[in-house]
């Protein structure tokens, strides 16, 4: 059976790039104050001397923000066993869980942020997405920046390159059309700006289940948490070598979205 990474690869090869349809992307204002969910947890999938590979659960910050409220966070509890020196080669959103890799010395953080800035670490997120797709893989091309809402809220979103956006490709594959009309997606960020995925879901009519920023009121009512998981990661490590890693999505065996929470590992 292929993995999500590999159905990707194999179908983007098969056929030229297809076009796809824009939709106007939403841009909500939520009372969510961004601090860590009381459930939040992770799991260790890979530790040596110098890294640790972690599947962070949904709710959990990556990193801590600004006031005490968001100081909880993966590198935070990381650096209370692990030691001070730990940091995170690369991030996840608080509400998409998946892998994310820590370097535990200054070497390896090294050799980990030249991968990723040379585009040599090969991600890949499945995503539950309100609607069936049209085509069964494609690529999402436009660049993203930030806006201010209507609110006054900063949100990222579709931002001509003349305007301040950064050049933004995903490409995707379709894995399921479920029952509910819903749809599994395989995406593949070929660049990595911030909320990517949930933007160029949202740009082509497929907004993700629980993305109360960037979905329709539909789509974010679906779920109580964001259905998008990292779920495959291939690196270079500094010691292990050449390595891949998988976690499975949590919503990927069912579509019973309502009750889908991260239960504590």
């Amino acid at each position: 059976m292929l993995r999500p990474l590999a159905m990707l690869t194999s179908a983007l090869a098969l056929a030229p790039r297809r076009v796809v349809t824009r939709h106007r992307t939403f841009l909500a204002a939520t009372a969510d104050d961004g601090s860590t969910r009381p459930w939040a947890t992770f799991r260790v999938v890979f530790e040596d001397d110098e890294v640790i590979v972690c599947d962070k659960g949904s709710g959990l910050l990556a990193v801590p923000g600004r006031g005490d409220h968001k100081q909880d966070s993966l590198i935070t509890r990381l650096r209370a066993t692990r030691g001070a020196s730990t940091t995170l080669a690369h991030r996840l959103d608080r509400d998409t869980s998946g892998l994310v890799v820590a370097a535990k010395t200054k070497r390896a953080l090294r050799s980990l942020s030249m991968a990723f800035e040379a585009r040599e670490v090969e991600k890949s997120y499945v995503g539950a997405v309100l609607g069936w797709p049209e085509a069964t893989f494609g690529t999402v091309d436009e660049p993203i920046g930030k806006v201010k809402t209507d609110a006054g809220h900063n949100r990222v979103a579709v931002v001509a390159e003349a305007d301040g956006g950064r050049r933004s490709r995903t490409n995707w594959a379709l894995l399921e059309k479920r029952d509910d009309g819903s749809s599994l997606l395989s995406l593949q960020p070929v660049t990595g700006r911030s909320q990517q995925l949930r933007v160029h879901c949202a740009l082509i009519g497929l907004p993700l289940l629980g993305d109360a920023l960037h979905g329709t009121e539909e789509a974010a009512g679906r779920a109580p948490r964001l259905c998008l998981h990292a779920a495959r990661l291939s690196l270079d490590l500094p010691t292990a070598g050449p390595m891949t890693f998988e976690a499975e999505a949590p919503f990927a065996a069912s579509a019973d979205y309502a009750s889908l929470l991260d239960p504590p590992r």
